[in-house]
């Protein structure tokens, strides 16, 4: 250990690392841990690298061993957060004179050999994926906040994992128990990294965060937030602003709303401006999702919105068998649940899908890597699967397209789901892999038949005893990104449950059902005011056309890939602009696809497909599976001259399409004359909730097609562009990406720049100009 020097005793934050790297060099720095039980020396790490957030403690020592586990002793995933156990050599006998206390902590280490034991440290730590340590924080942090239990240094671990933090503390406010971040840096957004309830209600910015003569830290010396934040946090000062602010708290899950705060700022998106307006609705507010947009904090709307009875506007459910005629009713088989009208959107997927292409468009299939630490249990996944289809009519629902007087869908009592398991936890990474694709494969290709419910598979891969995949196969007809996730969420808890040997107890009861979706579109299409609005669009359309070049030409093999465009480095500087410009992140990345549109076809304005959600606004909306996307035409002009106008206009437009979002656009083609409209749409896609640490997101798999020459959506940090060869091949794909993630750049380095700059080098430039401008292309 000569010339080098050991750190140990407390966390080592990653600024105070790379001071001491830029002095001694690469290597010459050991971040040790262990404690006085298990001989002081546990595991170590040689810093040689820059760490912007955990700095790990490493490996374990010759001889030594550490686990991290949960409250079973069983390990947990990759990634996730457990308790340290410390066992081999170094671990002592006990404690001299309190058996007791050994007892507790000296437990039997039934990884190890016979007869040895572990240290139990009462320290979170994860396990990386390169097998290397992090130290979380104690145990004894663990909080308890509106039923939660929250581990303080796992949210210090989402923080300190985030760029631009260099180091966090978190607290609980003694007075009102809301969580408390202090953080060295930009303070982030945490909604793809941690649940709702763990993300903090308050984020101050400090310069260091303070500590003790001993390195604790020194919470005495923490700014209070209620005396700083007085320029920003405005209590509820009239009895209609605290009760709008009381229903912000709910839908949003934050605790302490103030009247300023701005909706969007506080995690807010299209779909919890929908549950926000039910639930305004219930309350006895006449409200509009339009009035979300437009005024976006708690004083404005108590300003504008007007304050009925108790059940002003509230949401009245479709009695069942409502929505159809006398003589459907009477030629339906006997023991069905419901019955009504097949949605526009859905009817056009659903022959899309039938077409007999063999492109099977929007017949999707989707597998999910479970690391869970534990032998896969395929009885608790069918277990699963029958107690999500039983709780989802969606899921026990029927199409019948030609045997009533309009395409209808069928809702049954009950539904078997199909759960195929295949153990393939003998075949190593690539056989598995292969093996995986061929199951993809094999399910894209199998269509389901229409009338017999669920149009939903189930499958399990299993790969090892403690890794599984879950696969699921489905009819796009039934569902969306929003019910997806949901119910990959549902499906796991339930499974976790029965895996327990437990019974899942009963989810609260809601009173909208996806017939209230079909009634708001049939109100829809009755609306004059809604034809007029679109009838005015499609007056003044102005279509947005991929260079004919840039694709293969019908004749040629139809490909279906997608590219990824990576923004987490900038994401912060993103969200920053969104909040400054008091909008939202999906007006920053909609902005950023129209001018990328704008730079391809070089055209002032334009139209190109956005995808919108119209669930009723009732509340309990946002948990019921169904088919609720709608894809309309956006305008784009030239007239915003900086990133932050165009942002904002974004925002404007977005909000004023708002109330007309459920003309389904089938009717809107009617209205051009029955013209294709667009072959470019973009989706932004709402991440409303974590879907658990034992999920390998970045492991999944699948395969889907629609008919769009080009989509776009968001994942977390990243867009994510699916192509069709035919109309965009590989090569232009990729520098459409570039282009995407020099807008971006743009956007964040500097929000005031001028919007019409040129992105390209003149050569490329040119070469786009010329291949728009070229029209005489062979297509075989």
């Amino acid at each position: 250990l000569a010339g080098k020097v050991v750190v140990a005793g407390e966390a080592l934050p990653g600024a105070l690392v790379e001071r001491w790297r830029q002095i001694l060099g690469d290597g010459k720095v050991l971040n040790e841990y262990g404690p006085t039980e298990a001989t002081v020396g546990t595991c170590v790490f040689p810093l040689v690298d820059e760490f912007d957030g955990v700095v790990p403690i490493g490996r374990p020592l010759p001889n030594m061993t550490m686990r991290v586990l949960d409250t079973h002793l069983q390990p947990v995933p990759v990634g996730a957060v457990g308790e340290l156990f410390v066992g081999g050599t170094g671990v002592a006998r006990g404690y001299v004179g309190d058996p007791a206390r050994t007892a507790d902590k000296f437990v039997p280490d039934v990884y190890g050999p016979a007869g040895s034991r572990m240290y139990r440290t009462g320290d979170l730590a994860r396990r990386r994926h390169d097998g290397a340590v992090e130290f979380l924080g104690r145990i004894d942090d663990q909080v308890k906040i509106r039923g939660y239990r929250i581990e303080l240094g796992e949210v210090r671990a989402a923080l300190v994992a985030r760029p631009g933090i260099t180091d966090a503390a978190v607290i609980v406010s003694e007075q009102d128990q809301r969580l408390i971040a202090y953080v060295v840096g930009e303070v982030p957004d945490l909604a793809d990294a941690l649940p709702d309830y763990m993300i903090p209600s308050v984020f101050m910015q400090v310069d260091a965060i303070p500590l003790t003569a001993n390195g604790k830290l020194d919470r005495r010396a923490l700014p209070d937030p209620d005396q700083t934040a007085t320029d920003t946090y405005v209590a509820p000062r009239t009895p209609a602003e605290e009760r709008i602010a009381a229903i912000w708290s709910k839908v949003l899950g934050v605790e302490r709303i103030g009247v300023e705060d701005n909706f969007f700022d506080l995690g807010g998106h299209s779909i919890k401006a929908i549950a926000l307006v039910g639930a305004l609705r219930a309350e006895g507010f006449e409200a509009a999702v339009r009035d979300v947009f437009q005024h976006r904090t708690v004083a404005n709307l108590a300003a504008t919105l007007t304050a009925g009875g108790e059940t002003a506007d509230a949401h009245q459910p479709v009695e069942p068998f409502a929505l159809i005629g006398d003589e459907d009713r009477d030629r339906l088989p006997n023991g069905l649940v419901d019955a009504y009208p097949v949605a526009k959107v859905q009817l056009g997927m659903l022959v899309e899908m039938l077409a007999g292409d063999g492109l099977h468009k929007y017949h999707n299939t989707a597998t999910f890597r479970i690391n869970d630490g534990r032998p896969f249990d395929a009885e608790a996944l069918r277990h699963a699967a029958r107690t999500v289809v039983e709780r989802h009519e969606m899921l026990r629902t029927s199409f019948d397209l030609e045997g009533f007087s309009v395409p209808l869908q069928l809702v049954h009592p009950a539904a078997e789901p199909q759960v195929v398991v295949r153990d393939l936890s003998g075949t190593d990474a690539e056989r598995f892999t292969a093996a995986r694709q061929e199951h993809i494969a094999a399910e894209r290709a199998a269509l389901f038949d229409l009338d017999r419910p669920p149009l939903l598979r189930f499958a399990a891969l299993v790969e090892s005893d403690e890794a599984w995949h879950l696969g699921f196969t489905h009819c796009h007809a039934i569902t969306e990104g929003w019910s997806q996730q949901s119910l990959l969420r549902e499906v796991l808890d339930l499974y976790q449950v029965y895996a327990a040997g437990e019974l899942p107890g009963e989810p609260e009861p809601v009173a909208v059902r996806y017939a209230d979706f079909v009634a708001a579109e049939q109100e829809s299409l009755a609306s004059d005011e809604d034809r007029s609005y679109w009838q005015g669009v499609v007056d003044g359309y102005a279509p947005c056309r991929l260079p004919l070049e840039w694709g293969a030409g019908n004749g040629a093999p139809r490909e279906d890939f997608k590219l990824s465009v990576d923004f987490r480095d900038i994401e912060p500087a993103l969200r920053e602009l969104a909040r400054s410009t008091d909008t939202s992140f999906k007006a920053v990345l909609l902005a950023t696809h129209l001018r990328v549109l704008s730079t391809i076809t070089g055209e002032d304005t334009f139209h190109t497909g956005v995808v919108y959600s119209a669930r009723p606004e009732a509340p309990g909306a946002e948990r019921v599976f169904g088919m609720y996307l709608n894809t309309l035409p956006f305008a784009h002009d030239r007239t915003a001259r900086t990133w932050r106008e165009l942002v904002r206009q974004v925002f404007d437009r977005e909000a004023e399409v708002y109330p007309h979002r459920r003309y389904p656009l089938p009717a809107v083609q009617q209205l051009a004359g029955g013209r294709r409209l667009f072959d470019v749409m973009y989706r932004y896609q709402d991440f409303h909730q974590t879907v658990g640490s034992a999920v390998d997101v970045q492991a999944g798999a699948g395969d889907s097609s629609n008919e769009f020459t080009l989509s776009v959506a968001n994942v977390p940090g990243r867009l994510v562009l699916r192509a069709v060869s035919t109309g965009l091949d590989r090569a232009n794909a990729e520098r459409v990406a570039g282009m995407y993630r020099a807008v971006l750049d743009a956007m964040a380095t500097d929000p005031d720049g001028d919007v019409h700059a040129s992105l390209l080098s003149v050569t490329e430039l040119s070469q786009v100009l010329d291949d728009f401008n070229d029209t005489e292309v062979e297509w075989g």
